[in-house]
């Protein structure tokens, strides 16, 4: 038991710490879940959609964790083991703890860890990749639709584009992997606008593949492609209760410049010249 908790302590947090704390542990681990133990023993769940959700509702970052977490997390019990890929796909989470009769932790089964991240390629979608993109705005959490896709505006605005009636002036990048049912979306990531000067960027991430450094792979990717077609710089807008990404933008260059006339906050990283 103490070997899967020594093993993996960036996946544990007590209820002595607050929601600050919890944010900067996600952030370092780059994890999407973090599991609040009472010693060894599960207690329950907390997640940056679980911090977005507390902030939303008016809460503040000095609480403690207790406040926002879910004590009714999902688990599998040692001799349900078996059933963990199958549960983390109906679950639609990436992390499931296994439990021995009295909850304490003895293992942590994570959705595609038998993949390597490296094997993951970025190319750009074409029109015969629409299924495919549908398909990874289908499995979106609500927290994430609510983020990336509300009202369905960028799956639209895709399926114009491949469909041959939306601006020509866009790019559209995913990164796939090759799964046991063919290739899977893990990532997505467009530039609108690039006769602009600063084009608009969105990148979204499967479920289940959040918390592996592929945000930032995206970032990069769609970054230096419009940077070789001469732009100037990319912007994106992100809500406000997004905490973790903006995190991520600050770490990679970009400005925080007010908010968009939607509400959304700005960001904007400009090229060096």
């Amino acid at each position: 038991m103490m070997n899967i908790l020594c093993a993996h302590p960036e996946l544990f947090i007590g209820s002595d710490i607050c929601l600050r704390e919890a944010l900067r542990r996600l952030n370092d681990s780059a994890k999407k879940t973090l599991f609040l133990l009472d010693g060894t023993k599960l207690q329950g769940v907390l997640t940056d959609g679980d911090i977005r959700r507390w902030m939303l509702n008016g809460g503040t970052l000095d609480s403690p964790v207790t406040a926002a977490a879910n004590f009714h997390p999902k688990f599998l019990f040692d001799t349900e083991r078996g059933q963990a890929e199958s549960r983390l796909t109906e679950y639609r989470i990436d992390a499931i703890p296994i439990v021995d009769e009295n909850l304490n932790v003895l293992d942590v089964i994570t959705r595609y860890s038998d993949i390597d991240p490296e094997a993951v390629r970025i190319r750009e979608l074409g029109s015969a990749d629409m299924p495919l993109l549908f398909e990874f705005f289908d499995q979106m959490a609500g927290d994430t639709r609510a983020m990336f896709n509300r009202n369905d505006i960028n799956r639209i605005r895709a399926a114009e584009f491949f469909g041959g009636r939306g601006a020509v002036d866009q790019k559209h990048f995913a990164a796939t992997v090759e799964t046991a049912t063919g290739e899977q979306i893990v990532g997505y990531v467009f530039l609108w606008d690039l006769k602009t000067r600063i084009p608009w960027l969105g990148v979204a991430v499967r479920e289940s593949w959040k918390g592996r450094h592929l945000g930032r792979k995206l970032l990069d990717y769609a970054g230096s492609y419009a940077e070789a077609q001469g732009c100037g710089g990319v912007m994106l807008t992100s809500v406000p209760a997004n905490i973790r990404a903006h995190s991520l933008y600050a770490r990679m260059g970009y400005d925080y410049c007010g908010t968009y006339l939607d509400g959304e906050f700005l960001f904007i990283r400009r090229f060096a010249r």
